[in-house]
């Protein structure tokens, strides 16, 4: 799942659970639950690197942050559990630095590289973009709602 789902989903649970140790093991929990269903990504596994992917990363990074500062704008009491749970919704994912420096895939890592990319629900199909849309239409609604 690209990181805009999965930032706007942490960003729903700090905006909805004020508490630190509360939003971060849901954000990070949310992580592989949305990582379950199907989804789009124009890499599939073994993850090599395309032209699209480097224009697509900086995108995808830009509007999550666009779409976190204004959760975080809606809701400005709960700023900090908003980040917090935006970014360790994300924090899974760093298992991808395992693509750019292989020899770290050994171990517990390449362990938990095995099981995260083993969960994946990935389509290179462009239907798997409507399950992402919704998780971010969603996570907006219920803070919207809430606010």
């Amino acid at each position: 799942m690209l990181t805009t789902p999965h930032s706007m989903a942490g960003a729903a649970i700090g905006a909805l659970l004020p508490n630190p140790i509360v939003v971060i093991p849901l954000s990070i929990g949310s992580h592989f639950v949305l990582d379950s269903i199907p989804h789009w990504q124009e890499t599939l596994a073994p993850y090599i690197p395309t032209k699209k992917t480097y224009i697509r990363i900086p995108i995808d990074i830009a509007l999550a942050i666009t779409l976190v500062w204004l959760v975080a704008h809606w809701q400005p009491n709960h700023i900090s559990t908003i980040w917090l749970g935006a970014t360790m919704a994300n924090a899974p994912d760093l298992d991808v630095i395992m693509v750019l420096v292989p020899r770290l895939k050994q171990g517990l890592l390449k362990k938990y590289w095995d099981w995260h990319c083993k969960i994946q629900q990935e389509t290179s199909s462009m239907w798997g973009v409507l399950t992402q849309l919704i998780v971010i239409a969603a996570s907006l609604a219920v803070v919207y709602e809430t606010r």
